[in-house]
C-alpha cells in the first residue's frame, strides 16, 4: 500500500495533540482536587473561628446580665439608703465650688449633697467668660494696682482671693466688673480644703475654652495642695472629663445620680484619691471603692 507522506504527519501530530489534551486535562484534574482540599481546610478553619466567636459571644452576653443585675442591685441598695449612706460623710470637710460653664449649671444639687453629708460648703463661684476681656483686665488691674494682663492673671488672682480670710470685699469687687458670680460664700470660705470643678460644655471649642479656663485653674489649685474632682452629667457628650482626666484629677460622670453622688461624697471624705468613676468612657470604676 502507498501511504502518503502527509498522512504519517497529520497521523503523528493527531496522536501529540491529543497527548497534549491529555496533559491538560490530567493536570486540571489534579489542580482542581488540590484547590478543593485547600478551599474545605479555609472552610474548616472558618467554620473553627466562628463557633470560637459565637462562644465568645454567649460568654459575654452571660458576663454582662450578671453585671448588670449587680448593677441594679447595688443602684436599688443605694436609692433605698441613700440619706443614711450620705449622712455625716463630709463632716469636717470644707469644700469648695467652681462652675467655668455659665450655661450648664447645676450646683445647686451639690450644694444639697454637701448639705445632705453635714459639709460645709465654702463658696460657690461661677468663673466667667469675661476674664479675657481685656477692658476689665485693665480695670481690675488699675483697681488692685497688680498687672493683670491675662486670663491665667486673672484666674491666679481670684483663686489667691479664696485663700485670704479677709478678701470678700476684692472678690465682691471681682463680682461688680462681672468677672466672677458669687452665688455663695461663707464666713471661712478660705480654709476650704478641696473643690467641685464644673466646667461641662458640649460647644466644639471646648479644646479651646478648656486651655482658657479649667487648664489654668487646675493648674493654680493643685499648685495650692487643694484636692480637686471634676464633674460631669451622665447623657452629657462634653470633652470636658476627658481633659480633666489628662490633668490628672479626679473625674466623676454621672453626677446627676445617686451613684455619682455617693461617689462625690467618697473622694472628698478620703481627699487623695484620683480617678476616674462612672458608667461611660475612660472610667477606672463604677465607684471609688476601696482596694
Amino acid at each position: 500500500m502507498n501511504i502518503n507522506m502527509k498522512y504519517y504527519i497529520v497521523t503523528i501530530g493527531s496522536i501529540f495533540l491529543a497527548l497534549g489534551i491529555g496533559i491538560i486535562v490530567g493536570f486540571n484534574l489534579n489542580y482542581d482536587q488540590e484547590l478543593s482540599k485547600q478551599q474545605s481546610e479555609v472552610l474548616s478553619e472558618f467554620e473553627e473561628r466562628f463557633d470560637s466567636l459565637n462562644k465568645e459571644k454567649v460568654d459575654l452576653n452571660a458576663q454582662i446580665d450578671t453585671l448588670t443585675k449587680e448593677y441594679d442591685k447595688l443602684t436599688s441598695y443605694i436609692s433605698q439608703n441613700y440619706n443614711i449612706l450620705i449622712a455625716d460623710e463630709l463632716i469636717e470637710r470644707n469644700t469648695g465650688i467652681i462652675i467655668t460653664n455659665e450655661k450648664n449649671d447645676y450646683s445647686e444639687e451639690l450644694e444639697n449633697l454637701i448639705k445632705d453629708a453635714n459639709g460645709n460648703l465654702a463658696f460657690n463661684i461661677v468663673v466667667k467668660d469675661t476674664i479675657e476681656d481685656e477692658k476689665k483686665l485693665k480695670t481690675l488691674s488699675d483697681e488692685i494696682d497688680k498687672e493683670i494682663k491675662t486670663s491665667q492673671d486673672c484666674i491666679n488672682y481670684i483663686i489667691d482671693c479664696l485663700q485670704v480670710n479677709n478678701a470678700q470685699k476684692d472678690l465682691e469687687m471681682l463680682q461688680e466688673l462681672d468677672l466672677i458670680e458669687i452665688k455663695s460664700l461663707s464666713s471661712n470660705y478660705a480654709s476650704y480644703d478641696s473643690a467641685i470643678l464644673v466646667g461641662e460644655n458640649e460647644d466644639e471649642n471646648m479644646q479651646k475654652t478648656f486651655e482658657v479656663k479649667e487648664k489654668n485653674i487646675i493648674s493654680k489649685l493643685k499648685s495650692e495642695k487643694k484636692y480637686l474632682v471634676a464633674v460631669q452629667r451622665e447623657a452629657s457628650k462634653s470633652k470636658f472629663l476627658k481633659l480633666c482626666s489628662d490633668s490628672k484629677i479626679s473625674t466623676i460622670d454621672n453626677i446627676d445620680s445617686e451613684i455619682g453622688k455617693i461617689s462625690l461624697s467618697m473622694l472628698i471624705k478620703d481627699e487623695s484619691i484620683v480617678g476616674n468613676y462612672g458608667v461611660g468612657e475612660n472610667v477606672t470604676d463604677l465607684m471609688p471603692f476601696s482596694k
